[in-house]
């Protein structure tokens, strides 16, 4: 799937599939706002063999593996936290002013588009 980008609710969200080697899978980044540059605030990497995340990947990259046995579906989970924690995520990766400006609801309603393309669906 090429890179599609959706912008709502204050963030963009850059939807597209990566591929590392054996490993792979679709994969969200959230952009915001800081300082006058577009940041990547969080990336979501439903990977096959290692789904993970990232708090500030292109910074201080807090790396987190999902535990394919609690997560069996990281597309799932993926979508679940950007519709119910995406400002307290963006705020624990260290952009509070971009949490505090998050409309959680103009999120909300791009995200079944969202889940449809990771799933190939669309």
């Amino acid at each position: 799937m090429d890179e599609k980008v959706f912008s709502a609710g204050g963030v963009e969200f850059h939807v597209d599939n990566r591929n590392f080697g054996e490993d792979g899978g679709p994969s969200v980044r959230v952009f915001g706002e800081a300082d006058g540059k577009n940041i990547q605030l969080l990336r979501f990497d439903c990977f096959r063999k290692n789904p993970h995340y990232h708090y500030d990947p292109s910074g201080k990259n807090d790396h987190r593996n999902l535990d394919k046995e609690e997560v069996p579906d990281s597309v799932a989970w993926t979508i679940e936290q950007l519709g119910q924690n995406l400002a307290e995520m963006i705020n624990t990766a260290g952009y509070t002013n971009i949490a505090n400006e998050v409309d959680q609801t103009a999120v909300t309603k791009i995200l079944p588009e969202i889940e449809a393309l990771m799933r190939g669906d669309s």
